[in-house]
C-alpha cells in the first residue's frame, strides 16, 4: 500500500442529487430541496447535481458513457431512450443556495460544451457570492452524444472536446483572477472579460475534473484542485495514485494538493431481497461501483477506500426520496466513516 496517501481525518462526503440514470435523479424541486436539507442535517459536506437534460435507463447509460467491455454490444443507436423529468443543473443549484445554509454546492460535472467558459466564470462567481463561498465547480469534456444531438449542440471529436476543456479552465481562472482578463487560444478568446463582483473564494472556487482517461487526469493535475472517478474499486484508485503523482510533479505541484474522490452507489440495507433487487436494477454499473448490503458491510467497504488514500466520496443513493437508505447512511454510516 502507498503509505504516502493513507487515510486523512478530513473525510468529505457528498451526496449526488441527480445523475442521468433513471432511479438516481430527484426530479421535483421540492423533493430536491428536502433531500438536500436532510443531507445537511445528517452531516454531509456537499450536495451535487449532474449537468444533463435527459435521464436514461442504466443500460443506455453505460453504452453512451463508454463503460461497456469489449464483449458487450450496443443496441441500435437510433432508439430513443425513455427520459424522466430532470431539472437543469445551474438553475436548481442556484435555488439550493438559498434553501441550504452549510453544505457546499457542487456540479458533477458541468459539460464544457454547454456554456462558454467566460460566461460560466461569471455565473460561477455570482453563485459563489449568493451562496457565501460554497461553490465547488466540477467540469468535464462531455460524453452524452444523444443529448448533444437532441439539443442541437455540436459534438466534436473527443480529442477536441478534451482540448477545449483544458482551455476553458485557463479561461475561467483568467476571468476570476486578472484585472483585465485576456486570452487567445484555439477554441476561446477573451478581451477584457471583467468579473465584478469576483468570487468569494480566493483565488477562485475549487475546480474539480470528472473523467477516467490519462489525458483528462493530466489536465486535472495541471489545472484543478480535485479529480473525481466513477465506479472505481479501492484497488483501481490506489493504482492510479502513482500516475497522478507523476502528473502533478510534471506540472510543478505537490501531489498532495490534488484531492481524489470516487463516485459510488451507496444503499445500506439489511434485506437480502432489497439488495438483490438493487443489484439487478443497477447491474449495468460495474460491481466495483456498488456498495450495497448491511450498514456494517457498507462501512467496511468505504474504509477500504479510506485505507488507500481516498478521503472524498460522492455517494448516489437510489430512489433517495422514497427509500430509507439516506436515513440509514446519515445515522449509521456517516458517523462511523467520519470518525475514522
Amino acid at each position: 500500500m502507498d503509505t504516502a496517501h493513507e487515510f486523512h481525518p478530513d473525510t468529505q462526503i457528498g451526496l449526488i442529487l441527480a445523475l442521468t440514470i433513471n432511479g438516481l435523479a430527484v426530479s421535483a424541486y421540492p423533493d430536491m430541496a428536502a433531500v438536500a436539507q436532510k443531507a445537511e442535517r445528517f452531516g454531509f459536506d456537499s450536495v451535487w447535481l449532474c449537468d444533463h437534460f435527459l435521464t436514461i435507463s442504466p443500460d443506455d447509460y453505460v453504452k453512451d458513457a463508454g463503460i461497456l467491455d469489449g464483449s458487450e454490444q450496443a443496441t441500435d443507436a437510433t432508439v430513443v431512450p425513455t427520459s424522466l423529468p430532470l431539472l437543469e443543473c445551474w438553475t436548481a443549484l442556484s435555488a439550493l443556495a438559498r434553501d441550504t445554509t452549510r453544505v457546499r454546492l457542487g456540479t458533477s460535472v458541468l459539460c464544457n460544451s454547454y456554456r462558454h467558459p467566460s460566461v460560466l466564470a461569471k455565473m460561477a462567481a455570482t453563485l459563489d457570492v449568493i451562496s457565501e463561498g460554497r461553490l465547488l465547480l466540477g467540469m468535464g469534456a462531455g460524453w452524452f452524444q444523444r443529448e448533444f444531438d437532441a439539443y442541437g449542440i455540436p459534438f466534436p471529436p473527443v480529442r477536441d472536446r478534451v482540448s477545449a476543456l483544458a482551455e476553458s479552465l485557463e479561461v475561467m481562472k483568467a476571468v476570476w483572477t486578472q484585472h483585465n482578463p485576456t486570452y487567445s487560444g484555439q477554441f476561446y478568446t477573451l478581451n477584457g472579460a471583467i468579473c465584478d463582483p469576483p468570487p468569494v473564494q480566493r483565488p477562485h472556487p475549487p475546480l474539480w475534473i470528472g473523467g477516467e482517461g490519462d489525458r483528462v487526469h493530466r489536465i486535472a493535475a495541471r489545472h484543478a484542485q480535485g479529480l473525481n472517478v466513477r465506479w472505481w474499486s479501492p484497488e483501481q484508485v490506489s493504482e492510479r495514485r502513482e500516475f497522478l503523482d507523476r502528473a502533478c510533479e510534471a506540472a510543478g505541484r505537490d501531489p498532495e494538493t490534488l484531492r481524489l474522490s470516487v463516485t459510488v452507489l451507496l444503499a445500506p440495507t439489511g434485506s437480502a431481497e432489497q439488495e438483490a433487487r438493487l443489484r439487478t436494477e443497477f447491474a449495468s454499473i460495474p460491481d466495483s461501483g456498488l456498495i450495497i448490503g448491511s450498514p456494517e458491510r457498507c462501512i467496511e467497504r468505504v474504509r477500504e477506500y479510506q485505507s488507500r488514500g481516498v478521503n472524498q466520496f460522492l455517494f448516489t443513493v437510489p430512489h433517495v426520496v422514497q427509500s430509507d437508505y439516506l436515513d440509514i447512511v446519515g445515522r449509521e454510516v456517516i458517523p462511523s466513516i467520519k470518525s475514522g
